[in-house]
């Protein structure tokens, strides 16, 4: 599952089991956990070794780049 699903889906089920703790939270509710859970959870994310979509699609597209060029100098060789 990619980063970002598995971000939201933690986002999307710490908000609803907090719906009932409201009272306890700050006012911005939602934003409060964007603003300080987010963080955290993509960097426990990072650690077990996913990577955001953008991060994965640029390292595809640097891999695909360094196959046409190693294709290209055997082709010289």
């Amino acid at each position: 599952m990619k980063e970002d699903k598995v971000l939201n889906a933690i986002i999307n089920i710490l908000e609803q089991d907090l719906k009932n703790l409201s009272s306890l939270l700050p006012s911005e509710g939602p934003a409060f956990l964007k603003e300080h859970i987010e963080p955290k959870v993509e960097e426990a994310l990072n650690a077990a070794g996913f990577v955001s979509q953008s991060k994965y699609n640029a390292l595809k597209n640097i891999a695909t780049k360094l196959e046409a060029r190693i294709d290209e100098l055997e082709k010289k060789l």
